[in-house]
């Protein structure tokens, strides 16, 4: 049987070191009964050596890290040669990609002051919406890899400020995809990751900050933003999907928030 989606998200999960030691030993041995997919692993491994040697052999350009910083708030710049822990290396590699792609193309593009003249904006939604757009650059758009609630959930404990709900909607047709950390305002923040046939969908919780307006922020390069609070919890929803099924995934989400009564 051929590789499907959710091989390739397991063996990036797989190359990262984040799947369970149950996880791990269950991909071992099928990497070992199946050629196609040890063809497919052999590939992405040589893909992530290949860009690690390429971005070790292309610096940060001087000064890169403070324009971004001014621009977008605080960033930390990954060092792709050396592997800080619990940095996954296609994150770190990703990182990288972004810092090189920020002062032009479509990223960048993507994230200049025409955002705010067209349609306003805070560093926060920058922030968030940079998240995602960084996160659909990678190979994977989370850091952890699981359908599992219970798994998801426990994983954000200690390395980010907010300890968020983690609902589950695959009998929705929204199912959970994994989480990733990213940094709003100098935090670190978690964000959920769904998904919808291809899309992803990115959900972002950060803590509430009075004078930030409630209303939707307007679509950006193509993707729509949902913004709604729960408590001091502020939700942002991102994603590519048409309007009417992020609404839906965003009203599920909401209820399941929803005090009990």
């Amino acid at each position: 049987m051929r590789p499907d989606e959710e091989d390739h998200l397991l063996l990036a999960a797989y190359l990262d070191g984040e799947l369970s030691a149950g996880e791990t030993i269950e991909m071992e041995r099928r990497l070992a009964a199946d050629p196609d997919l040890r063809q497919l692993f052999e590939r992405l491994q040589a893909l992530s050596g290949s860009v690690r040697r390429t971005l070790a052999e292309t610096p940060v350009p001087a000064g890169l890290e403070a324009r971004l910083a001014e621009r977008f708030g605080k960033v930390e710049v990954l060092s792709p040669p050396s592997r800080r822990r619990g940095t996954p290396p296609w994150l770190a590699a990703a990182a990288c990609l972004l810092l090189g792609l920020a002062g032009g193309g479509a990223i960048g593009y993507a994230m200049s002051d025409a955002w705010r003249a067209g349609g306003g904006g805070s560093r926060t939604l920058d922030a968030v919406y940079a998240g995602h757009i960084r996160a659909l650059a990678a190979p994977a758009p989370f850091d952890i890899a699981s359908s599992e609630r219970h798994v998801v959930k426990p994983w954000f404990n200690g390395r980010t400020v907010v300890a968020p709900d983690v609902p589950d909607f695959g009998a929705e047709g929204f199912p959970l995809a994994g989480g990733r950390v990213d940094v709003v305002g100098g935090e670190k923040v978690p964000t959920l990751v769904y998904r919808r046939r291809q899309h992803v969908i990115s959900v972002t919780v950060v803590p509430r900050r009075e004078g930030e307006g409630a209303a939707d922020p307007a679509p950006r390069e193509g993707s729509r933003i949902l913004r709604w609070d729960a408590g001091d919890l502020t939700y942002f929803a991102v994603s590519d999907l048409n309007g009417a099924e992020l609404r839906q995934f965003a009203d599920l989400f909401r209820s399941r928030l929803a005090p009990a009564g």
